[in-house]
């Protein structure tokens, strides 16, 4: 007898709102195919092939796609079919309801996040706050879907260590600095992001909307001795912020354990897995999970396939996702940390429930015409 098979089985069906990803790109991109397996960049992408993501997330999509597990032959499946026929597939296949992209992240021949909304019921934005400042700096902002929450990747420009205080007079100096360095403008300047996150924050604070917080690792762009999130200190102490809701991206790998003593400890800290998984061997993925659940409320513990440039890393981030929280909650259950039912409701909670709830989301599931969100209003500062 299968005593986990009514958990499998819920986790199985259980709805998925990807709560981070980012844009489909065309097939003639100039971003390589390869990245959908890996974060490296430049000469490091000759040997992703030798990593076991690789060779396991190969395979997953030639048996999806019924050709050979070679790199070449999938990327003669897509060039053959079409991306509008990959995306279906792969989207169909990832069973997912509701995802929320990023748009910030500037991808060759990226599709607009309306072009998302043929393959799922409901997509919504999150507002990188970094490249809105450096879009109104070269004129030429605008934004016409509804936002469901903020993004700050402070982590890649200045690290975590955000100064809640800074002056004016100092965020001046570094909008000089940025500004003579000409266009297109890139914002590095520590003052200057410094002062855009704190004052996003507060309009995020103010109309009720998370601010997602990339940590962790990345490309190689990221210093990863700041982004760990145990930087994040002063701002988490300050009581300005008490009720913003801040989600650390990509389970803060290799600072889970970080994380969720963050969430732990602090009212207003989510957490979200996406990256880490699909993105680490098995055993990787496994271990930042139940780190992240080692001391996180599962009220805090959200999914994401941080899907990004090509549909199949939706599909790998979902199909990972599932097998990864049913061999935690099968192990939690086997521990007895948790019962088959409590555990049944754990899956409901992390795939679509705390995502749903905390960004506003409504239903969506099995209806594609019910792709609607909560109205955006201010809520009241008492």
């Amino acid at each position: 007898m299968d005593w986990f098979a009514e958990l499998k089985a819920g986790v199985e069906t259980a709805e998925l709102v990807d709560a981070h990803a980012h844009n489909i790109v065309a097939l003639d991109s100039a971003f390589p195919f390869v990245n959908c397996f890996s974060e490296a960049t430049g000469a490091a992408l000759s040997d992703v092939p030798h990593t076991i993501s690789f060779k396991r997330s190969l395979k997953e999509i030639a048996e999806l796609y019924g050709s050979k597990s070679s790199l070449d032959a999938v990327q003669e499946y897509r060039s053959r079919s079409g991306l509008e026929s990959v995306t279906a597939k792969c989207l169909e296949a990832a069973r997912i309801s509701a995802v929320l992209i990023d748009d910030g992240l500037e991808l060759d021949k990226k599709h607009e996040i309306e072009w998302h909304k043929r393959f799922v019921p409901f997509v919504g934005r999150i507002l990188r706050i970094e490249r809105v400042a450096e879009k109104i700096l070269d004129e030429m902002i605008t934004y016409a879907d509804k936002i469901v929450g903020f993004k700050s990747i402070a982590a890649y420009r200045s690290g975590l260590e955000i100064n809640t205080n800074v002056s004016t007079k100092d965020a001046q100096e570094g909008l000089n600095d940025v500004l003579q360095a000409g266009k297109p403008v890139r914002i590095t300047n520590k003052n200057l992001i410094d002062h855009i996150f704190v004052h996003a924050l507060e309009v995020a604070q103010s109309f009720d909307l998370p601010m997602q917080i990339h940590t962790g690792f990345g490309d190689k762009d990221l210093d990863l001795r700041l982004s760990n999130p145990l930087h994040l200190r002063n701002l988490l102490e300050d009581s300005r912020f008490s009720r913003c809701r801040i989600v650390l991206l990509h389970a803060s790998y290799p600072f889970s354990k970080e994380a969720s003593y963050l969430a732990s400890v602090y009212p207003q800290v989510y957490l979200d897995f996406g990256l880490a998984v699909p993105k680490l061997s098995f055993h990787g993925m496994l271990s930042s999970v139940k780190e992240l659940l080692e001391l996180a409320p599962i009220k805090k513990v959200m999914f994401s396939t941080d899907g990004c440039g090509f549909p199949e890393s939706f599909y790998l981030g979902a199909k990972k996702a599932r097998e990864i929280v049913f061999a935690v909650l099968r192990d939690a259950c086997i521990d007895g940390d948790l019962s088959i039912p409590e555990a049944i409701q754990a899956a409901k909670d992390i795939f679509s429930e705390n995502a749903r709830q905390l960004y506003k989301i409504k239903a969506v599931s099995g209806s594609f015409g019910s792709n609607g969100i909560t109205s955006l209003s201010p809520r009241s500062s008492t």
